[in-house]
């Protein structure tokens, strides 16, 4: 028994097998007969019979020969058909079926002729997208049940043209779905569409040109639904079931000399033409408005060029769902957007969804050349308009800005931000301008007299110059105004805007370069005590200066965290007054790695490689009461700043070490004055290193210190504690240049070396002579 159940099952299972593949068999025999299929201007038609048509002529030659490929990749379910180079005339209709490409070589011209040379009465289009079969015996197509997978595109410079033919149509489609026209020059229409997009789904519209186009109401891309009572859609193998397009991409087309460049200048009630996306696009010289859109649900119109429309309008919207018009151009017109109220009673009632976000990506717009720089936002007929400020073109592209304390935000969509607040006011113009250096990869900013309360951080770009007038404090604010945002703790941070937000996107020293702080006369960074604040973070940067800067007021952060940086120069800066640390050991300057294990690094737009700092020049500032001027407090195996010059600094009243040296390679530190260290401390040092290798440290004075200079082997404890213990290494020469040091009022008259970690008994002395 248990033998002849197996058999049955068995048997059941071949039988489902054989089944799946007699339904399959068909669709398998279509595949392997689609073929490819090249052609030039002399091919005749694959069905020999076309030939003896009588209207079959020199004219109609080429209509028929591409008509018969198009007729047998139906019956075969499918194929390429390549065009080669010359010009193709097609008088009447090519209908496409689906799973097909046409694929024009570059120098492949259809023309759009009327003259068949007999009796055959020339078509009003070139391309429908239905299969010839349904064209033929009068079958219906509804919802998206059409032709699908049909690719029309050149590989080089191929045209389609009209020929200035009255009421004639380039593509009509209609229930189609995948379907994709790219790469191709529509031109010559008069009164008629270059592209008629009917019900279809998924379509892609991209890198096509559309020029020269004669008409009063025909746009190059109309837009419709499958309604019969508009008129304009006009075939017989439409069911006219008010089917809309869904999922459309038009991008990276040239519209130039049309009437409009795309259309829904008709619209069904309840019907919406849904997820249009118009990206990337040049519309130029447009007879009416440049874009329409009726019964639209959640488009997306961005990043567009639209210039000299000789309506009053870019972009016309009436009764769409919450439109996304954001980051386009617009030159050389009266108005750039409206979204237009209920007007007439002929026309079904239809309003526009507008919402806060709708707002904002208008507001993110930009314009030129305008009677007025505001979004029209009509609610209903008898209000008035409401009007949504952009960004005049004007105020762009400048190699230098000048900003005061009232200057306003460059981006217009920052003031219908809830953040947006007297408080944070001043952030969100400088965040503007930042942004906007970025775009144009540089300028400089001057700021003019005045206290500028920044509460977030201000992230600057590659190849900027920040120049301060005399009388200029920059005021790091500790409130927003909204709880909407919380304040930073920092001020400046040296990374592009649009990297601020990412994770792991820059390293070594491939971030921002060219970044200049200059003052002029008077100038102040006041981080206010701001607690774990900073003035200026850099990290992965290259060739920074900030010079004549007066840093006050810190609270346990650093005025300036560098990391990752080379070529880094600090002078004639001040860098004055902070508030005890809980272990005296944050540096006015930090010098460190993005390492996390360390945690003295947390910018996430960081990969953390422990990238250590090179050719460092900190030179004629000064430091008073804090509780390091310079230093390190952790540090990544392997990984050894450079180069570090400190030289001709005055380093005045500090709490612990005023310099603290840790895995530094080929360090200068000399000319410096260094006094009132530790005060009553006798084991505080001027100077404290571990892991100096080959340092030159000569020419100093200490003055009321403990001890002018100390070296110690040492090992990271917490955070680090894995690195191996570091140890400084000098030559006798180097031990010879800490004698030309000179010590004032100093407990100890020597300098102390202790090689092994944590013994400091019996160092090696080098004696100074006290003066």
């Amino acid at each position: 028994m248990r033998k002849f159940g197996e058999i049955c099952t068995y048997i059941v299972a071949l039988t489902i097998l054989f089944s799946l593949l007699a339904i399959k068999d068909p669709l398998l025999h279509a595949s392997a007969k689609q073929g490819t299929y090249t052609i030039s201007t002399n091919t005749t038609p694959i069905n020999q019979k076309m030939k003896n048509y009588m209207t079959y002529s020199s004219e109609t030659k080429n209509y028929y020969t591409i008509r018969s490929y198009l007729e047998k990749m139906e019956r075969d379910g499918g194929g390429t058909l390549i065009l080669k180079k010359g010009t193709y005339l097609i008088t009447n209709t090519l209908f496409v079926p689906s799973n097909v490409t046409i694929q024009l070589n570059d120098g492949v011209i259809l023309e759009k002729s009327m003259d068949t040379g007999n009796e055959l009465i020339a078509s009003k289009s070139m391309f429908q997208l239905v299969a010839p079969s349904i064209a033929k015996n009068g079958d219906m197509m509804d919802g998206y049940s059409g032709s699908k997978n049909v690719t029309i595109t050149s590989n080089g410079k191929a045209t389609i043209d009209l020929k200035e033919n009255e009421k004639v149509n380039g593509i009509i489609t209609g229930h189609n779905n995948n379907l994709t026209i790219s790469n191709i020059q529509f031109k010559n229409a008069n009164d008629g569409y270059f592209i008629q997009l009917v019900a279809t789904q998924n379509t892609k519209i991209q890198n096509n040109s559309f020029t020269n186009e004669t008409s009063l109401s025909k746009p190059s891309i109309s837009i419709e639904t499958a309604d019969f009572s508009y008129g304009t859609y006009k075939v017989n193998w439409s069911m006219y079931d008010e089917t809309p397009n869904s999922q459309v991409l038009i991008e990276k087309n040239k519209f130039d000399g049309v009437f409009e460049a795309i259309s829904s200048n008709n619209f069904t009630v309840d019907t919406y033409q849904s997820k249009v996306k118009i990206l990337n696009n040049s519309i130029k010289n447009t007879e009416s408005n440049a874009i329409v859109m009726k019964n639209w649900k959640q488009p997306t119109v961005e990043n567009n060029k639209i210039e000299s429309v000789s309506s009053d309008y870019g972009i016309y919207v009436k009764g769409t769902y919450k439109p996304i018009i954001q980051h386009n151009q617009f030159k050389d017109m009266n108005y750039a957007v409206l979204l237009a109220a209920q007007t007439g009673s002929n026309e079904p009632f239809n309003e526009n969804t507008v919402t806060l976000g709708v707002k904002k990506a208008l507001a993110s717009n930009e314009g030129k050349d305008l009677q007025e720089y505001f979004m029209h936002i009509e609610n209903k007929a008898a209000e008035p308009v409401e009007k949504i400020e952009f960004t005049d073109m004007n105020d762009l592209g400048k190699e230098e800005y000048k900003v005061t304390p009232e200057s306003v935000t460059l981006n217009k969509e920052y003031l219908l931000r809830a953040s947006y607040t007297p408080q944070t006011k001043q952030y969100y113009a400088l965040r503007s301008y930042m942004e906007q250096l970025e775009k144009q990869g540089g300028g400089k900013i001057i700021f003019t007299k005045g206290v500028y309360t920044i509460s977030n951080v201000l992230y600057v770009p590659s190849n900027v110059t920040l120049e301060f007038e005399d009388g200029t404090e920059i005021f790091k604010g500790d409130d927003t105004g909204t709880p909407s945002m919380d304040p930073s703790s920092s001020i400046f941070q040296l990374i592009r805007p649009s990297f601020s937000k990412k994770e792991r996107v820059v390293s070594g020293y491939g971030g921002e370069k060219n970044i200049s702080f200059i003052g002029k006369g008077k100038v102040i960074f006041n981080l206010n005590y701001k607690l774990s604040s900073f003035a200026i973070i850099m990290g992965h940067n290259k060739n920074v200066l900030i010079s004549n800067i007066q840093f006050r007021n810190m609270n346990a952060g650093h005025f300036i965290e560098m990391d990752a940086s080379e070529d880094v120069t600090i002078t004639n800066s001040q860098f004055v007054d902070s508030k005890p640390s809980d272990r005296y050991i944050k540096e006015a300057i930090n010098i460190d790695t993005p390492d996390k294990t360390t945690l003295g690094w947390s910018s996430k737009w960081s990969n953390f490689d422990c990238t250590a700092n090179n050719r460092v020049n900190i030179i004629n500032n000064k430091f008073v009461n804090l509780d390091r001027a310079i230093g390190t407090h952790k540090y990544s195996g392997g990984h050894l700043h450079t180069n570090v010059v400190i030289r001709g600094n005055t380093i005045d009243t500090t709490r612990n070490d005023a310099i603290r040296v840790m895995n530094w390679k080929t360090p200068t530190i000399e000319k410096n004055d260094i006094r009132n260290v530790a005060v009553n401390d006798p084991i505080k040092r001027g100077i404290l290193s571990s892991g100096a290798i080959n340092p030159k440290i000569r020419n100093n004075t200490f003055t009321n210190v403990g001890r002018a200079i100390q070296f110690i082997a040492w090992k990271n404890s917490g955070p680090g504690e894995q690195y191996d213990e570091i140890k400084d290494v000098l030559t006798d020469e180097e031990k010879e240049l800490l004698k030309t040091n000179q010590l004032y009022n100093t407990t100890e008259t020597f300098i102390r070396i202790s090689s092994v970690y944590a013994v400091y008994s019996k160092p090696e002395k080098i004696m100074i002579k006290q003066f």
